[in-house]
């Protein structure tokens, strides 16, 4: 881990801003991550990017909540702060990779990741809705859609994620590249090459209407009447949902998140009852930049 961390820290002042083309997957040029884009983005994200959408109207008072039975939106994480000054975050982020969810109505964004000042991206990686598990360039300044969709396959597993704390684990990190445009870039770190490749870019307004950034787990779920659970809790029994080495660029300098300028939402102390699962245990190993969900 130590050397993993090591390495990630040199490619980030080396580091080289690519612009992402639209290129399909596989016409992705060297340095950009491989994904569809454009109208087939919005197809392979599916029902599961109009429930993501919602999630965030109703957070930002836009929409209220629809109506249905026994369904519920709950999170959990840390929240970077617009008064941190942060213009940028890298975090490692746990993958699933076989998780999929048996309620065609559920999703489980986790880890979803957003920073503070406005950003254009929040990488997302996704599961539900009968389908594979991806990840997600999320376009909040122009499209406000998934603007990338990448499916975690064994091709994403063997150019972006290593073993970290047991589990797979790809690194993400999302830096504002032009302040006066409100340009952002998100990159993922190529453990086979040693470099970033380009995710997506992006510039223009902030549409969430959301001030502080997140790093959370996050669920659209419902409860079976069987069991008292929602239906992610046997699904995914024994997953773990990790965010680990959370870093924000204050002034330049990367410093670790901490209670003060990413404090827990909604609770510092959440109780399962209110995930509709008995069985998860939510840790925080390094307050507030290691935090881990297991169900």
């Amino acid at each position: 881990m130590r050397k993993l961390f090591a390495v990630l820290c040199a490619a980030l002042v080396a580091t080289t801003v690519v612009v992402a083309g639209a290129a399909p997957a596989s016409a992705a040029p060297a340095g950009v991550v491989p994904g569809l884009t454009g109208d087939a983005a919005k197809a392979a994200a599916g029902p599961a990017a109009d429930r993501f959408l919602q999630l965030r109207r109703e957070q930002a008072g836009k929409a209220a909540a629809p109506r249905i039975a026994a369904q519920k939106h709950t999170f959990w994480g840390p929240e970077p702060q617009l008064s941190s000054g942060a213009d940028g975050l890298v975090v490692t982020h746990s993958i699933t990779p076989n998780l999929r969810i048996s309620n065609q109505a559920d999703v489980v964004y986790a880890p979803t990741v957003k920073p503070t000042g406005h950003s254009c991206i929040e990488v997302v990686t996704a599961y539900g809705l009968g389908q594979g598990a991806q990840v997600w360039a999320w376009d909040w300044c122009k499209s406000v859609s998934p603007a990338k969709v990448v499916p975690i396959d064994s091709s994403f597993l063997a150019a972006y994620t290593s073993t970290v704390n047991g589990h797979p684990a790809y690194t993400v990190q999302e830096v504002r590249t032009n302040s006066s445009a409100n340009g952002w870039t998100a990159s993922l770190y190529n453990v086979k090459t040693g470099s970033w490749d380009t995710l997506f870019t992006q510039s223009g307004t902030d549409q969430s209407a959301l001030s502080e950034g997140w790093d959370i787990f996050e669920l659209y779920s419902t409860r079976n009447p069987a069991t008292g659970n929602a239906y992610y809790c046997a699904d995914a029994r024994g997953a773990v949902f990790e965010s680990s080495s959370l870093k924000l660029r204050i002034g330049g300098q990367w410093s670790a998140a901490t209670p003060s300028n990413s404090p827990l939402r909604p609770t510092a102390n959440p109780r399962p009852a209110d995930y509709d699962c008995s069985t998860l245990k939510f840790e925080v190993p390094s307050p507030n930049s290691n935090w881990r969900v297991t169900v």
